[in-house]
């Protein structure tokens, strides 16, 4: 009996030290899982630098959203557009703001009935327009901050779409440079996407039941320069 008690205590000293040891964290540094996030100094200015330019010919400007809200997903993809300003500052967000737009007639879904028609209606536009203030969409940023869960941006803007301007929110993500050619043929590639959504009809006002009220837009520009 003895011998018994004399096992029961100790296995409660030893219980009692453990907890004691693993409830002590005054001064332990507690290691944080939290992604680590590294930029680098990356530094663009379209059109100031001379030597930038926008690549067309290999960007792209795409959008998506369920036909009639809930069944296959449409496609598609905006013909004509372009980049008017791009300041990117990888490590200073305060200084990286951009333009970009879209002719709304020019749309592609692979479906040429339907991009010459029924879009254009709902778009209100027509394949002859260009220029004008109801053919074009466009996004002018206001804010970028640094994303806290990756090497993204996160950036606020204007959408103006439809006739109708609104504040949306969107992620900028820097994809790095590539260097082609050697000598006198050497250029410098480089590539970011922006991704953002709208509700296109609480909000742009499209007169439409074939697509969800959400819409999801996603722009890949390249821009080269020379040395």
């Amino acid at each position: 009996m003895k011998q018994m008690k004399r096992f029961f205590f100790l296995v409660l000293a030893i219980s009692g030290t453990i907890y004691m040891t693993s409830c002590r964290h005054e001064d332990q540094i507690l290691s944080s899982n939290g992604p680590a996030i590294e930029r680098g100094t990356q530094v663009l200015n379209l059109p100031t630098d001379t030597k930038l330019t926008f690549e067309k010919s290999h960007s792209n400007v795409m959008w998506e959203t369920p036909y009639m809200g809930a069944l296959a997903t449409l496609t598609g993809r905006f013909d004509t557009f372009g980049v008017t300003k791009f300041n990117f500052d990888e490590a200073n967000p305060a200084n990286t703001n951009f333009d970009c737009w879209v002719w709304l007639n020019r749309v592609n879904t692979s479906e040429p009935g339907r991009d010459k028609g029924c879009l254009q209606t709902t778009f209100g536009v027509n394949t002859s327009m260009t220029t004008e203030t109801a053919n074009v969409a466009k996004f002018t940023s206001t804010k970028v901050e640094l994303s806290t869960t990756d090497k993204g941006y996160i950036v606020t803007g204007n959408l103006t779409f439809h006739g109708v301007t609104k504040e949306i929110t969107g992620k900028l993500m820097y994809l790095g440079k590539v260097t082609t050619g050697s000598g006198a043929t050497t250029k410098y590639k480089y590539g970011v996407s922006f991704t953002f959504q709208f509700l296109a009809i609480t909000d742009f006002a499209l007169a439409t039941t074939n697509i969800a009220d959400q819409v999801t837009i996603r722009c890949d520009a390249t821009f080269t320069q020379l040395p």
